[in-house]
């Protein structure tokens, strides 16, 4: 499996984003895009897949639609979903999960994982479980912790990691996006998450765009 990929990503790497342009090593033009997904709520399902494209509408996938990752190999709930990858400002590629079963319920999920690599094919990994990294706060109280996402912020020189969140205590009664900056070896987060805006109705699978004028734009969807 890895001697295939190699095969494909060694022409072809990601540039950025879930849908991620690429680039070949010698040329450095973009040639193709990348897709990370996952195919449904099955356990089996909710593993890490890769499809290319040349045009941006009809996309192959990668390793016979296998997995190129086991998500019991990088996570707590042996189960991720929500696959975001992005070409950082420094080489490598990052990419942030959800760190969950949906067998187990859509309130089971306690943190997300974060990924790094420089070939797209060996992935260092490190899972935050927020009840224990964030004793005795909110976070502790995690419910849901959904569909992170990655974007570099050039004013502070960090990648800023959001998601949404929902507690069982009443803090957060809804889900609402929240924000924070991973650390330099992208294996943690930094501080408490923050509030990135609150829409007062449950808010998830929130993206962050920068149009060529340089203004950023939200999309998300609202449960009911």
């Amino acid at each position: 499996m890895r001697k295939n990929l190699k095969t494909v990503l060694g022409i072809c790497l990601v540039c950025a984003g879930t849908f991620a342009s690429t680039t070949t090593l010698q040329a450095k033009k973009k040639v193709a895009y990348l897709f990370t997904y996952f195919t449904g709520n099955a356990p089996e399902q909710e593993q890490i897949c890769y499809a290319i494209s040349t045009d941006g509408f009809s996309y192959t996938p990668l390793n016979d639609g296998k997995p190129i990752i086991s998500s019991d190999t990088i996570s707590l709930k042996k189960g991720v979903r929500d696959p975001h990858i992005l070409r950082g400002e420094d080489g490598y590629f990052y990419m942030v999960v959800t760190d969950m079963r949906s067998s187990q319920g859509w309130t089971s999920n306690r943190g997300i994982v974060l990924m790094r690599s420089k070939d797209m094919v060996n992935w260092t990994h490190h899972t935050v479980n927020f009840p224990e990294k964030y004793a005795n706060t909110m976070f502790a109280n995690v419910i849901r912790v959904w569909a992170p996402q990655t974007i570099y912020d050039k004013k502070a020189k960090k990648y800023m990691v959001y998601f949404s969140i929902l507690t069982d205590d009443g803090q957060c009664p809804y889900d609402k996006v929240f924000w924070a900056y991973a650390n330099e070896d992208f294996s943690d987060l930094e501080g408490e998450p923050k509030v990135l805006f609150d829409y007062k109705k449950p808010s998830i699978d929130t993206d962050i765009v920068q149009d060529d004028n340089g203004t950023y734009h939200i999309f998300f969807k609202t449960e009911g």
